[in-house]
């Protein structure tokens, strides 16, 4: 067990290392990119590994970034490899914990798998419920830009009152909206749109997106086809509840033979079956 505490002691002063050599490396890039233009600078923020709907939801979810922190930071998971296997090491010398070799590799393993796979299934899963919510509320927020619209409000005009006055009801899509509107101002509201087509993997986004884009194109009246698809969205919406509840019956199928059939089946024939054996000879 010593030999391998101390190879697993070595790789990890291997990874720490290496670790401390990448970021050093990435702290002198960083100087140099700093004497160039901001537009250069800019542009090379824009090249990241981050899924646009990360770099977007971050803004307003602590957990995506504490996920993704741990998801990258090797320096974190090689310490917390370290610090698990000095623990199971110290209670085993104080004879508080007992373990046979085979349970020690299995629980290091465990932890190790865990703690390489788990911060980025939270992530995504943090990021798909995100994305769910938006959807959910997309429509609420389209009948709200449809009176801002019937009210006299442009188009831009009623994103930005959206992005300030949702903030409480969605923060996620108000800073959707919110980076919808620093688009437009820098390049126009279609390739505002084309950006918010792409950031959120949401049907109903994209069906936003193309609607407005339409609406832009050719001139046509924006409030009856705004209310239209707020309540589009809604009958999908609606439909996919109700197909949740069909699928219900097939699920609930075999909790109810094991904790229905079968103890009606003992209440039925228990009684029966006791009285057989009472008649066996002994």
């Amino acid at each position: 067990m010593a030999y391998i505490l101390a190879l697993l002691f070595l790789i990890g002063i291997f990874g720490i290392a290496q670790h401390l050599y990448k970021q050093k490396r990435k702290d002198s890039v960083k100087q140099m990119l700093e004497i160039a233009t901001h537009s250069a600078t800019s542009s090379v923020a824009e090249k990241k590994d981050d899924s646009p709907t990360e770099r977007l939801l971050r803004k307003s979810s602590k957990g995506v970034v504490l996920a993704a922190m741990l998801d990258k930071n090797i320096l974190f998971k090689a310490l917390a490899i370290i610090f698990v296997v000095l623990t199971v090491q110290i209670l085993e010398s104080l004879e508080i914990l007992v373990l046979s070799q085979t349970m020690k590799v299995l629980i290091l393993f465990i932890f190790i798998a865990s703690i390489i796979l788990l911060p980025n299934r939270i992530k995504n899963m943090i990021i798909s419920s995100r994305v769910k919510r938006i959807s959910e509320d997309l429509p609420f927020v389209i009948d709200m830009m449809a009176v801002c619209v019937q009210s006299g409000m442009t188009i831009e005009n009623a994103i930005r009152y959206l992005a300030v006055n949702t903030a409480t009801i969605n923060p996620d899509i108000s800073v959707l909206l919110t980076r919808v509107i620093m688009k437009m101002e820098v390049s126009g509201m279609s390739e505002a749109l084309d950006m918010l087509n792409e950031e959120v993997p949401s049907q109903e986004v994209r069906m936003l997106a193309s609607t407005l884009q339409q609406s832009i194109k050719f001139g046509s009246s924006v409030y009856m086809v705004l209310l239209d698809l707020s309540k589009e969205m809604r009958e999908m919406q609606l439909l996919a509840i109700d197909e949740k509840v069909s699928g219900l019956a097939a699920k609930m199928s075999l909790p109810m033979i094991v904790f229905i059939m079968f103890p009606i089946l003992a209440l039925v024939g228990g009684p029966g079956f006791i009285r057989m054996v009472a008649l066996w000879p002994s």
